[in-house]
């Protein structure tokens, strides 16, 4: 609570590995379930599943947009899934994709999106995907 003179840490994942602690362990946990209710603590703890959902996609996505083989890709269609990541819609996309030797493929991903420029049925992108898993996608 006061941390005067300690160095903030910066890093999401233990951030989120102290509240998890702090919500569900040791006389803190018991303390907060005592006082706040298991309702409360079962909100919290799906808000921290779906923060850890979060950092694993973005993961996931760097990964891809690292490591991944660049193809085109007609959007066939395009369903929001409710999630926003640095205010951008996360979205489920099928796609028709073409590699870059010719062959092609359909798959469906979750991946985010601009805001400003959010992919329709018809529209031709770029993409890069996992060859091991061609459902991980990012949009280039």
């Amino acid at each position: 609570m006061f941390n005067f003179g300690k160095k903030q840490d910066d890093d999401p994942k233990k951030a989120l590995e102290k509240a998890d602690n702090a919500l569900n362990k040791g006389l803190m946990g018991a303390l907060t379930k005592g006082f706040m209710g298991q309702d409360f603590v079962d909100k919290m703890n799906n808000a921290l599943t779906l923060g850890q959902a979060a950092m694993d996609g973005t993961q996931q996505a760097q990964w891809v947009a690292q490591n991944g083989i660049a193809a085109d890709a007609e959007v066939i269609g395009v369903q929001d899934t409710g999630a926003t990541i640095n205010n951008n819609p996360v979205v489920m996309m099928q796609l028709k994709v073409t590699t870059s030797v010719g062959t092609q493929f359909d798959t469906s991903g979750q991946t985010m999106v601009s805001r400003i420029a959010v992919p329709r049925a018809g529209d031709k992108i770029k993409i890069k995907y996992n060859p091991a898993d061609p459902t991980q996608i990012t949009v280039l």
